[in-house]
């Protein structure tokens, strides 16, 4: 194995055993962040940095409208519990949004723009498609981390949900939205170079798995909606890893 594939391998995965000694979701975060920057300038060039950067300002300027004004990106009015063991670094932005969220929504993008990646090129799919695909993968797992994020963790609360866990509906097509326009965003720039397959495709893929496997927390509150919620995330799942090894066999 390359060098550096071996390289990036290992510090994919530090920002798990940090969490897992330390307990910092920040330094989590933060770790994850620059494990995606190596892992995306080798694969895609240093044109992803663009990628990163648009998440997080469409991300952030999104919740800080939705949490300081009375426009609301997401629906329905929300708040954080910035006291919450998880916001370790105790970093709030504007007063209201904490930091290792921010971080979180670049993270949980990047996944998704390579999971997209894959099933375009896999399946022929036009380039343009990728604009729509991503986000569409983000919402996925957003179906299944908000419910735990409310119902379990107490990380935030809404002011008024609805049968789905008690989660709002236009939650999900405001991910949606953010997602959009990170993405079209990005398109105006694209990648460097001519993107070929690789094994380091499978890490995102893993890790979003890693992520879908929190369901089962979901599946003890009710198991119809926890099934249905995870679904879509399952189908994503399947189609990229189908995907990336019809890619890997050509």
């Amino acid at each position: 194995m390359d060098i550096f594939i071996s390289a990036i391998v290992i510090f994919s995965l530090l920002p798990f055993l940090v969490i897992r000694n330390t307990k910092s979701y920040f330094l989590f975060t933060v770790l994850s962040i620059f494990a995606i920057i190596i892992h995306g300038i080798y694969l895609f060039g240093p044109s992803i940095i663009y990628l990163i950067l648009a998440t997080y300002i469409t991300s952030t300027a999104a919740e800080l409208v939705s949490l300081k004004t009375r426009f609301n990106c997401f629906g329905i009015k929300y708040s954080y519990a910035l006291g919450h063991r998880m916001f370790t670094s105790k970093v709030n932005i504007l007063g209201v949004y904490p930091l290792e969220i921010s971080l979180t929504w670049v993270i949980l993008k990047y996944i998704s723009f390579n999971m997209a990646l894959i099933i375009i090129l896999a399946f022929s799919i036009p380039y343009y498609f990728l604009i729509i695909l991503t986000p569409l993968i983000l919402v996925s797992i957003d179906l299944v981390i908000d419910p735990i994020a409310v119902n379990i963790a107490k990380m935030w609360k809404w002011e008024k949900g609805s049968g789905y866990f008690g989660i709002p509906g236009q939650n999900f097509l405001g991910w949606f939205l953010v997602g959009l326009a990170s993405t079209y965003a990005f398109s105006f720039i694209g990648v460097d170079r001519q993107i070929t397959p690789n094994i380091l495709f499978v890490l995102p893929i893993i890790f979003y798995f890693l992520i879908l496997s929190y369901f089962r927390l979901l599946f003890r509150i009710d198991k119809v909606k926890a099934i249905l919620g995870a679904l879509p995330a399952i189908f994503w799942t399947l189609l990229s890893t189908i995907g990336l090894f019809t890619l890997l066999l050509k």
